[in-house]
C-alpha cells in the first residue's frame, strides 16, 4: 500500500468516530438551547439531569457502535500492512535462495493478530475513558446558572461554553489528568499498529533469513533530526546505539551524534526495515536523499520568514486542525441558535482556508481540504 492508500483508510475508520463526535457536539448544545428557552422558575434540575443521562447513554451506545465497526477494518489494514511485508523487495533474493518456513508465516500471522486486538484493546480503553458526561454537566451547569441569574444575553453568556464543547469534542482522559480528544488519540493508535507491524514483521523475516542490518525508510519534507540518517542502512549494533541516544555509524562509515528521537517513536513516521548487506539492494539512493534534502532546505517564504518544506506541511496540518475545531463549534452554535458564534466561527473558518491556500501555493504542496470536513457543518454568509 502506498502512504495514500493507508491515509484513506484510515479516514474512512476515522469518519465513524467523527460522527459520535458531532452527534454529542450537537446533543449538548440542543439541551443548552432548551435551558435558554426557560425562565428561571420553570427550571427544574432533575428533569435536566435525567434527560442528559438518557444523552449520555445514547452517546455511548453510538461510541460502541463506532467500535464495533471499526474493528474488523483495523484488521483488514493490519493484514495489508503484513502483506507488504512479504512482497517487500528487501527480502526477494533472499527468499528465492530460501523461502521462509510455514512456522515463520504462521508466527508472522499470529504477531499481525496480537498487534491487532492490542490496538482494539487500546481503542476500547480510550473510549472507556471519554469524559463526555463531565463535560457535558459543566456545560449544563454553565446554562442553569446564566439562566437562573436571569441574565438577559443568555446566548452571550453561554456561548463560551459552548464554543469549548465544539473546540474540545469528545475528549479521554490519561491517568495523569491529561486530556486528549478521541478522535485524534484513536487515530494515532490506529498508525502506531500500523507501524508496529511494518517494522516489526520485517525484523521477524529479517531474524529468520540471518539478516544483519536494517534500512530506515525515507520520504520528501522529513523532519529535521531524522532527515540526515532516512534512507540509511545500519548494522544492528549501530541501530541499537541510534535508538539508545548514542553516537552511531551507517554502513558507508558516515557518522552521526546522538538522536533523541528513536526511530518509530515519539510521532516518528520512520520506520526500520531489515536488511542484508549481502542480498538487499538499498531502495533509497544517495541521489533521491539528497534531493529530499536540498528540496526541503530550498523551503519558501511565509509572512515574511523562510520555512522548509516540512515546516510548511506542518503549519498546513496544524490549520487543518484549527479548521475542523472551528467547524465543529460552528456546529455547536448551530445547535444552540447561536448565529453570533456561528458567525464568529466563519470568520476565522475564512481566515485559515485563506492562510491555508496561500501556504500550500508557496510551499507547492497538495491541498488537503478532504482534512478540513466535518459532518453536518454549514456555512454561513459574514
Amino acid at each position: 500500500m502506498t502512504q495514500k492508500d493507508i491515509d484513506k483508510k484510515v479516514d474512512e475508520i476515522m469518519r465513524h468516530f467523527d460522527t459520535v463526535n458531532a452527534f454529542f457536539i450537537a446533543k449538548v448544545a440542543k439541551q443548552v438551547k432548551k435551558i435558554g428557552e426557560l425562565i428561571p422558575s420553570t427550571i427544574n434540575i432533575l428533569t435536566v439531569m435525567a434527560d442528559m443521562n438518557e444523552d449520555i447513554a445514547e452517546i455511548n451506545q453510538k461510541l460502541a457502535d463506532a467500535l464495533q465497526v471499526s474493528l474488523p477494518e483495523v484488521y483488514g489494514l493490519y493484514r495489508e500492512a503484513l502483506k507488504d511485508t512479504y512482497t517487500d523487495p528487501r527480502f526477494e533474493r533472499a527468499l528465492t535462495l530460501t523461502p521462509l518456513p510455514e512456522d515463520s508465516k504462521q508466527s508472522l500471522q499470529h504477531y499481525t493478530e496480537a498487534v491487532s486486538r492490542q490496538t482494539m484493546e487500546t481503542m476500547i480503553n480510550l473510549s472507556n475513558t471519554t469524559i463526555a458526561s463531565s463535560a457535558y454537566r459543566r456545560t449544563v451547569d454553565e446554562a442553569i446558572l446564566a439562566a437562573g441569574n436571569g441574565l438577559t444575553d443568555y446566548k452571550a453568556a453561554t456561548r463560551r461554553a459552548i464554543r469549548t464543547i465544539g473546540y474540545g469534542g469528545l475528549q479521554m482522559q490519561y491517568p495523569s489528568g491529561y486530556h486528549r480528544r478521541l478522535d485524534t488519540a484513536i487515530r494515532q493508535n490506529i498508525i502506531d499498529g500500523m507501524n508496529q507491524i511494518a517494522q516489526n514483521g520485517s525484523i521477524m523475516m529479517g531474524e529468520q533469513l540471518g539478516f544483519d542490518a536494517y534500512e530506515l525508510s525515507a520520504h520528501a519534507r522529513s523532519a529535521p533530526d531524522h532527515e540526515p540518517i532516512q534512507g540509511r542502512v545500519f548494522l544492528k549494533a549501530e541501530f541499537e546505539k541510534l535508538q539508545a541516544g548514542l553516537p552511531f555509524q551507517d554502513v558507508d562509515g558516515n557518522q552521526y551524534g546522538s538522536i533523541r528521537r528513536p526511530i518509530g517513536e515519539w510521532n516518528c513516521m520512520h520506520i526500520a526495515m531489515s536488511f542484508s548487506t549481502q542480498y538487499s539492494k538499498r531502495r533509497y539512493s544517495d541521489e533521491t536523499l539528497k534531493k529530499y534534502a536540498e528540496d526541503n532546505q530550498k523551503g519558501c517564504e511565509i509572512d515574511g520568514k523562510h520555512y522548509t518544506i516540512y515546516e510548511a506541511s506542518q503549519l498546513m496540518r496544524k490549520i487543518e486542525t484549527q479548521v475542523r475545531y472551528e467547524k465543529d463549534a460552528a456546529n455547536a452554535g448551530r445547535a444552540a441558535g447561536d448565529m453570533d458564534l456561528r458567525r464568529e466561527c466563519q470568520k476565522r473558518i475564512n481566515a485559515l482556508a485563506a492562510k491555508y491556500e496561500m501556504v500550500a501555493n508557496a510551499a507547492g504542496l497538495t491541498m488537503r481540504k478532504d482534512r478540513m470536513t466535518v459532518e453536518g457543518f454549514k456555512m454561513v454568509k459574514v
